[in-house]
């Protein structure tokens, strides 16, 4: 019986055509490739795909992160495709650059260090390097943060037009984390002009009770803005004073950073 139906099934010609998944892949090879200016008419040359094709896919790629259009049309890699990148690129000996950078920060300041990419509306953790004291801080790489209540977040919205902070707060809220949180988007943005005069932003206890952070934003080499380094500490242990102090070795490592970006 099995053989009778297996030989009244006509085989399948082979496939011809790209399928969805490839068509997607040879997108994001196109985006990825270097240079600075990926516009449409460039990717459907390079993908030797419809327009019409390439112009949706751009579009799926761009609301999920992986992609991102720039003000001149053009396209570039997103943050959560360089997110993916650096989670497969990043070793987890002393060969990892950016961890070795993000270690040298950690013992200069004796504090827990994170570094966290934007990912849509959070941040998400992707190097942290724990502070030597018996107290840890309730944090892991992979995981999401909010952008109005941590230092990294607020780094990253002072860093965004107006129009994006407003809408940041209007797709999600200003939740509230603590009895310090912000949530009015006025104060919100008064804070972010604070955060780009002084160079960095700070959460005392605005997203846990105990924690204070110190945060910088983090670009790329092409001067992009992908996300954040921030300094950890609890808040009875370390005062305000001591945590700012740090702000110069902070701002050095974020530079330093851009250049391994």
């Amino acid at each position: 019986m099995a053989h009778t139906l297996a030989s009244a099934a006509p085989a399948r010609p082979p496939a011809t055509k790209d399928n969805a998944a490839q068509k997607l892949l040879r997108v994001i090879e196109a985006v990825s490739n270097p240079g600075d200016t990926h516009r449409l008419s460039d990717l459907v040359t390079e993908t030797g795909l419809a327009k019409t094709s390439v112009f949706r896919l751009l579009s799926e790629l761009s609301a999920s992160g992986y992609v991102s259009r720039r003000p001149d049309g053009s396209y570039a890699p997103g943050r959560a495709l360089r997110l993916l990148a650096l989670k497969l690129t990043a070793a987890s000996d002393d060969s990892d650059l950016i961890g070795v950078r993000l270690r040298r920060l950690q013992d200069d300041v004796h504090n827990t260090i994170h570094f966290a990419l934007r990912t849509g509306d959070f941040a998400t953790y992707v190097e942290k390097i724990e502070d030597t004291t018996p107290i840890q801080i309730a944090s892991r790489v992979g995981g999401q943060i909010p952008l109005h209540s941590t230092a990294i977040g607020k780094a990253i919205l002072a860093n965004l037009p107006e129009s994006e902070v407003r809408d940041y707060a209007t797709r999600n809220g200003l939740r509230t984390r603590t009895e310090f949180t912000i949530t009015d988007v006025a104060a919100l943005l008064a804070d972010g002009r604070l955060v780009r005069n002084r160079g960095f932003a700070i959460d005392d206890q605005e997203n846990e009770e105990h924690i204070r952070c110190m945060a910088v934003p983090v670009f790329d080499a092409q001067q992009n803005l992908v996300g954040g380094i921030g300094i950890t500490t609890i808040a009875p242990l370390v005062p305000r004073e001591k945590l700012e102090s740090h702000a110069p070795l902070l701002m050095t490592a974020a530079r330093d950073l851009t250049t391994l970006l």
